[in-house]
């Protein structure tokens, strides 16, 4: 009888562990569903409503990439691409932009309050070519622009008249590689639906080590890019965020193509990503929106 018990006493620990081993995986495929389907990528847009001010931003980790554009009455356009970081409530950011057609670079400040964003101002100075904050810790966010997180579907509240562009010329250099937002127009000699050309695209940040960011039409892309001699390009790893779409092959071949890219030019306001001069993926340079 004794030995009867024990066994039933083993039987029903071992039920139990089982149990809660079915509820911990249960628990677990919840968890990556649950980071698999949530998205990094937000927007924001100028609270006030009277200028054209807007933040589009990817998140992978506390890395941020993106577009930011400012359209304020009186100041000239300007608008480009940003990367940087999140520390804690602050999003400290690189802003590379084109403004009366030419390529310039400074540190943009944001403090978040709640959804909002808001801009900090103080004394800055020029390192490098670039224009960045002495001292971020004595920066004011009391006067500065408000922004306030958007659907990304939304248009602008208000909107500014684009700059005509300079005439585009056969062979362009590497400052028109940043100028710009590139949305893939063919891959592997395939056209790509016009439709969807918006859902891959590429933004170049320079800097002593170059950035790339975009999106491979489900996730969310970025990583480092690294430009050679003679036109030499080569990608680093690139990150991904893990979003689970219907047609992840297309996908699959674009991350693959970017692997074995070692050559690019530009030609009117076409970026060729090739391999040993064979084109892999093309792509139309369009204004950051």
């Amino acid at each position: 009888m004794g030995k009867l018990l024990r066994v039933l006493f083993v039987f029903i620990v071992l039920a139990g562990c089982n149990n809660a081993s079915d509820k911990s995986v249960s628990s677990s495929v919840a968890l990556v569903d649950s980071i698999q389907s949530s998205t990094n990528h937000y927007c924001y847009e100028n609270a006030a409503g009277t200028d054209s001010i807007r933040l589009s931003i990817d998140l992978v980790g506390t890395d941020v990439s993106g577009e930011l554009l400012y359209a304020i009455r009186g100041k000239d356009r300007n608008e480009g691409s940003v990367h940087g970081e999140w520390f804690g409530d602050t999003l400290v950011l690189d802003y590379m932009y084109q403004s009366e057609g030419s390529l310039s670079s400074r540190q943009v400040v944001f403090i978040k309050q709640d959804s909002i964003l808001v801009e900090g101002y103080g004394a800055s100075e020029e390192v490098d070519g670039k224009i960045r904050f002495v001292n971020r810790a004595e920066l004011s966010f009391g006067q500065g622009i408000r922004l306030k997180e958007v659907n990304c579907e939304t248009p602008l509240a208000a909107s500014s008249p684009v700059a005509s562009t300079a005439p585009i010329q056969l062979e362009q250099g590497s400052e028109v590689l940043y100028m710009y937002r590139w949305e893939l127009k063919e891959l592997n000699g395939t056209t790509i639906e016009e439709a969807r050309r918006g859902q891959f695209f590429l933004l170049f940040t320079p800097g002593q080590v170059g950035r790339v960011s975009g999106k491979g039409g489900c996730n969310r892309i970025s990583g480092n890019v690294e430009l050679l001699e003679n036109r030499g390009l080569k990608f680093g790893a690139i990150a991904s965020t893990k979003m689970a779409c219907p047609d992840m092959e297309q996908e699959a071949i674009f991350l693959k193509s970017l692997a074995e890219v070692n050559q690019w030019k530009i030609v009117n306001n076409v970026l060729y990503l090739q391999k040993d001069g064979s084109n892999l993926a093309l792509f139309q340079s369009v204004t950051n929106k």
